[in-house]
């Protein structure tokens, strides 16, 4: 089953602002930006005063051209970047709420440290970002998951 994990290099940007969350037209905003200077987003996380996104490592080189014009965009708030990040991908497992609790309890009780994780259920797609040196033991901790019961049994219910 290790080989259905698909693994990426990510970092992860978060744009803290107070209530951000409850302000549309500012998290509109900021993924206008991002697709203004073309960068993809992998993974989002959103709480009521910052946004997390994840985003490949090969578009590092883009960042500050968006950093910038997050700067002249928005006021009285604090951005955070953090490197060395892998997103582990599960697609077309479709992985039940049992199993992500099993890879998330899983991964917790052996010390790994979940930067983000996401599930999209119509979409079979299942993503879980660990620090680099961690991703290795993770994959090999979500595949024995994976392999050893019914948590990823193929969905019939969603529509694409």
């Amino acid at each position: 089953m290790k080989n259905k994990i698909r693994e990426m290099a990510v970092f992860r940007i978060t744009i803290e602002r107070e209530k951000l969350a409850k302000d549309k037209k500012s998290v509109c905003r900021i993924f206008e930006l991002l697709e203004e200077c073309r960068i993809p987003c992998e993974c989002i996380a959103i709480n009521i005063d910052w946004l997390a996104i994840v985003i490949r490592e090969s578009e590092y080189g883009k960042l500050s051209g968006f950093l910038v014009l997050l700067r002249q965009t928005m006021s009285k708030m604090n951005t955070f970047i953090e490197r060395d990040m892998a997103l582990l991908c599960m697609v077309g497992e479709g992985i039940s709420s049992r199993g992500i609790g099993m890879v998330t309890s899983s991964l917790i009780m052996q010390g790994i440290e979940i930067k983000m994780q996401r599930y999209l259920q119509c979409r079979d797609r299942f993503m879980v970002c660990v620090a680099t040196k961690e991703a290795e033991q993770a994959g090999k901790i979500i595949a024995e998951i994976m392999d050893g019961g019914d948590y990823f049994a193929k969905r019939t219910d969603c529509i694409s």
